[in-house]
């Protein structure tokens, strides 16, 4: 009995010698006082920027088939400057009638890529606020955010 009581505890003290080692070796998220205070991330990469907005709009894919028809888009417009039915036209690039995964894409990019006014690939809390700022003056691509 005391030898496997012994084994049991060098056992244990060996994995607890790691655990503060396994904690130094976790990345810690670098996080700004405007993060705590918004809980909005100081910048944002494109990837994180597509897949946010791509789910806002593939949630207008009221029939689940992967694709936002122009009925769709239409009736789930709530913002935006001008005509729904235009924005959809303008983003629509292929003519079909549908907004597919690539689309949208391809539009988000877009929308990204002017935003990121200093070209580092990240935008930041100041990009996205004049973005957001330019975009009830009439700037923007035709979608909607």
């Amino acid at each position: 009995m005391q030898k496997i009581t012994g084994v049991m505890l060098r056992s244990a003290a060996f994995i607890l010698a790691l655990v503060p080692v396994g904690a130094c070796a976790q990345p810690v998220a670098q996080t700004s006082a405007t993060h705590k205070a918004t809980g909005k991330a100081a910048g944002m990469t494109l990837e994180q920027f597509v897949k946010r907005h791509e789910q806002k709009l593939l949630v207008d894919d009221t029939d689940g088939d992967g694709k936002v028809s122009k009925a769709e888009f239409v009736a789930a417009a709530k913002s935006g400057k001008g005509d729904p039915a235009k924005r959809f036209a303008k983003i629509d690039r292929n003519g079909d009638g549908m907004l597919d995964k690539s689309e949208i894409d391809a539009m988000l990019t877009r929308r990204f890529q002017k935003m990121d006014t200093n070209g580092d690939g990240i935008a930041s809390a100041a990009e996205r606020a004049a973005a957001h700022a330019k975009k009830g003056k009439g700037a923007g691509d035709g979608s909607d955010s």
